[in-house]
C-alpha cells in the first residue's frame, strides 16, 4: 500500500513539475507505448548561481557543470524506494557509458557527471551523504546545504517537492518529490529531462544523441574569448596565448579564464567555452 501511495504521488509531482515549465517550448522522444524517454528544452533552461556542499565537504556550484554533462537527481537519504530505484537506474546508465567507453567526449574534452541533491539537508548532513552516495556509485556527487538555495536551483528545473507525516509517532516524516533525470548542458543549462519510469538503456540511448546533438553547440572555442557567465550578459575576456601558455591582462580575466578551463590548443590558439 505504501508503495503504490508513492508512486501516485510520484506522479502527481511529475504532473505538478510539468505545470512550473508552462511558457518553456519542449519536445519530447517516446517510447512505443508513446511514454516519453526524454523531453528537451529549446531553447535550454539557464540556471541560478547557487553554492552547495558535496559529500566529501568541498563547495559544489555552478561552475562545476561546466565541460560536463550532468544528470541530476533530487532526493534524500531516508527515502524508502523510489531514490534507491533512481539511483540504482542511474548507476545502470553510467555503467552502460563506461563499458562503452562513452563516459568522456574526447573531441571537446567534455565528461559526465551525476549530482544527487538533498530535498532533505535537515538530516542529510555531509556524513550522511557520504555514507548513502558512494554505495550505489563510487562516482557519484551528492549535495546538501541551505533549502532556500536547494529551493533556488529545483524551481527553474520544474523540481517539486513536500514534507509530509509519517506514520510513526516520534515526529518522523517523508518528502515527496519529483523523480525525473535531469539533464544540464556543458555551459550549465537544463537541456533535458526524462521522467519515470526509467529505462536505462534507452536513457543512455537518448544521451548520446543529445549530447552528439548540442556539444558542439555548447563547446565551440574561439580565439575571441567571448563568454556567457550564468544568468549575466556576454562579457569579453581579455586573454591570450603566449609561448603556450594562457596569459591575461588581469587577476580577474585570469580566474575567470581558469573557471571556463581555458588552455592552449595545437595551433597554439585560446580555447574556451563559447564564443
Amino acid at each position: 500500500m505504501k508503495t503504490i501511495y508513492l508512486i501516485i504521488i510520484a506522479i502527481l509531482l511529475v504532473a505538478l513539475g510539468v505545470w512550473f515549465g508552462k511558457g518553456l517550448n519542449t519536445g519530447s522522444v517516446t517510447n512505443e507505448n508513446g511514454s516519453a524517454v526524454s523531453v528537451i528544452y529549446e531553447p535550454p533552461v539557464p540556471l541560478p548561481d547557487f553554492t552547495l556542499t558535496d559529500h566529501n565537504g568541498k563547495e559544489f556550484n555552478q561552475w562545476k557543470f561546466t565541460r560536463k554533462w550532468t544528470f541530476i537527481f533530487f532526493g534524500y537519504t531516508f527515502c524508502p524506494d523510489v531514490c534507491p530505484m533512481g539511483l540504482v537506474d542511474l548507476n545502470a546508465v553510467y555503467s552502460d557509458l563506461v563499458e562503452k567507453g562513452d563516459l568522456f567526449m574526447e573531441k571537446f574534452k567534455v565528461d559526465t557527471q551525476v549530482v544527487f541533491v538533498s530535498v532533505d539537508p535537515a538530516r542529510d548532513t555531509v556524513e550522511a551523504l557520504k555514507e548513502y552516495v558512494p554505495y550505489f556509485n563510487k562516482a557519484f556527487i551528492g549535495l546538501t546545504g541551505k533549502l532556500e538555495v536547494i529551493d533556488t536551483l529545483a524551481h527553474p528545473m520544474g523540481v517539486a517537492y513536500r514534507r509530509v507525516p509519517g506514520k510513526d509517532s516520534d515526529g518522523g516524516y517523508y518528502v515527496d518529490h519529483s523523480a525525473s533525470f535531469l539533464l544540464i548542458d556543458p555551459l550549465g543549462r537544463l537541456r533535458a529531462s526524462f521522467p519515470p519510469p526509467h529505462d536505462p538503456a534507452k536513457v543512455a540511448e537518448e544521451f548520446r544523441r543529445l549530447r552528439d546533438k548540442y556539444t558542439e553547440e555548447c563547446c565551440r572555442t574561439s580565439v575571441k574569448l567571448n563568454y556567457i557567465s550564468f544568468g549575466g550578459d556576454e562579457d569579453e575576456l581579455d586573454c591570450e596565448c603566449i609561448d603556450g601558455k594562457v596569459k591575461c591582462t588581469d587577476a580577474e580575466a585570469e580566474a575567470e579564464a581558469e573557471k571556463l578551463e581555458c588552455e592552449c590548443d595545437e595551433d597554439g590558439d585560446l580555447a574556451c567555452l563559447e564564443e
